[in-house]
């Protein structure tokens, strides 16, 4: 009896420490398991992290600039885009996008190739494709030569070859943007701008100014943006005009901007409205140091009032928050720009919202609609 209860007891025995054995090894295989998804997870949550970085990141802006150095993210604060298409676009997808194609076309002459390099340099280097139309050759600019009188007062004429030129050996681009070399664009913003717009329709943007065209024209020196059509049209259809007072087309001398605007008015190129949602305009004709100060340089009698289409205020709140071009930028402003623009990182995330030491008024959302032309 006893050797059975002895042989009964050593099988307990055997059969727990079977168990237990068993469970030893389920309990090693669920550390090996826990710690092999701990370390996968790790990595996952990393590698989302760091991608979520970049999408932070708003419309074809990335974080980091080719010097390692991290890009100011945008701080959304209660400004918007009213526009449904265009807040979803880039808001929600919160990532680059393949945004519109553009092409920046510079005029410059030989006694300006020096200011052109300050171009080539900063801004000039965001956009898909720079050109620099000139008379003369230079080696580090590179210019695209054009067989045209030099001098201001044949502006026109460089201007009815350099898109002759761009309509003939860059036609693919959606957009192409007109500039002098002492203008400063912040191209990113005119991508923005464009997102929701048809290079097939025939358009152009700028500083719009009245009086000499019925429908307006564009400031030359602001820099204006033409679709793909509309250079098309002016090349096809207004350089073939006959009669000359619809499109001085013939004509060499001439001031550009305005023969531009009789010539687009005349072949059904519209001149567009390129204000954000709440009437602020974003191209100027004029530096920054004109614009942000409550005592402008640019005084109440200036041609720049008399000619203005749409009026707007000087001072902090003078401008859109999206702001796309100044022009008379000499080269220590475009620089000065550049760095306070892509160089300069600012911690809003630190900076409690009651405390904002802009005297701005809060910018509030507005519907499109209660927008009315000035």
């Amino acid at each position: 009896m006893e050797g059975q209860t002895y042989k009964k007891a050593n099988g307990y025995a055997a059969d727990e420490m079977v168990r237990s054995l068993r469970s030893l090894g389920r309990t090693v295989s669920t550390f090996f398991l826990g710690f092999s998804l701990g370390i996968f997870l790790h990595i996952f949550v990393a590698f989302t992290g760091e991608m979520s970085t970049v999408r932070r990141g708003d419309v074809s802006v990335h974080m980091y600039g080719d010097n390692g150095m991290q890009r100011n993210e945008p701080w959304e604060y209660e400004y918007n885009e009213t526009s449904s298409s265009k807040r979803q676009i880039a808001y929600s997808r919160r990532m680059p996008l393949d945004g519109p194609r553009v092409l920046c076309y510079i005029l410059t002459g030989p006694t300006t190739h020096q200011t052109a390099l300050h171009v080539k340099n900063t801004w000039g280097q965001r956009c898909d494709k720079t050109v620099f139309f000139s008379t003369k050759s230079h080696a580090e600019l590179q210019p695209e030569l054009l067989n045209v009188p030099e001098g201001y007062v044949y502006l026109w004429a460089k201007t009815k070859a350099a898109l002759t030129h761009l309509h003939r050996h860059y036609p693919s681009y959606d957009w192409y943007l007109k500039a002098d070399d002492d203008t400063y664009v912040i191209v990113e913003n005119l991508r923005y701008f464009l997102l929701d717009k048809d290079p097939e329709e025939p358009v152009y943007y700028g500083v719009k100014f009245k009086k000499l065209v019925k429908q307006g024209f564009m400031s030359g020196g602001g820099g204006y943006v033409l679709s793909r059509e509309a250079v098309s049209k002016f090349v096809t259809e207004a350089l073939q005009l006959e009669d000359q007072t619809l499109c001085p087309s013939l004509e060499n001398k001439g001031v550009e901007d305005v023969n531009l605007g009789i010539c687009m008015e005349s072949i059904g190129v519209r001149a567009g409205d390129s204000r954000d949602a709440f009437g602020k305009p974003r191209f100027f004709s004029h530096n920054p140091m004109s614009l942000f100060y409550k005592a402008p340089i640019i005084n109440k009698f200036h041609w720049y009032w008399r000619y203005l289409w749409y009026k707007h205020d000087v001072g902090p709140d003078c401008c859109s928050p999206h702001i796309i071009t100044f022009h008379d930028v000499e080269p220590r402003m475009m620089w000065t720009l550049e760095g306070l623009l892509y160089r300069m990182q600012i911690h809003h995330e630190l900076q409690p919202r009651e405390l904002n030491t802009s005297t701005s008024s809060p910018i509030v959302e507005a519907p499109i609609s209660s927008i009315t032309p000035g």
